[in-house]
């Protein structure tokens, strides 16, 4: 495994943890919670990192370019979701203060799915430069 397939399998992996964490620090040590909420955040994150994957193998059939890029569908949504869990873990909602918690792994399933047109287009352009 390259380097950079280790970043994108740190990256799946980054998140969910960061989000059990955060769980954690809201509500307590509850198992039930824990796998809800870790099962909940590597849905995306296997969609991102599969992207990521695809896009990595053709950057490195390409002689490497673009690899940076084809890790956006992993990294964009994990720093987003780290950021986010954080926040509402140390600045929780007055009310109803686990909705981020429902709601977040759908917005950052559309994210990984949105950045991944978006990544193969500037991988496309950064191959198609160096070639030129």
């Amino acid at each position: 495994m390259s380097g950079y397939g280790k970043i994108n399998l740190l990256g799946m992996l980054a998140m969910p943890v960061v989000a059990t964490l955060a769980v954690v620090m809201m509500f307590g040590p509850r198992g039930d919670t824990m796998l809800s909420v870790f099962g909940m955040n590597i849905i995306p994150m296997l969609v991102g990192g599969l992207i990521s994957a695809l896009l990595l193998r053709r950057a490195n059939k390409a002689g490497g370019a673009g690899r940076a890029v084809a890790l956006w569908p992993t990294l964009v949504p994990a720093v987003v979701g780290i950021v986010w869990y954080l926040w509402d873990a140390f600045l929780p909602a007055e009310l109803d203060p686990g909705r981020v918690y429902i709601a977040g792994p759908l917005y950052l399933l559309g994210l990984a799915i949105v950045m991944g047109p978006i990544s193969w287009v500037t991988c496309w352009i950064v191959r198609s430069r160096r070639a030129g």
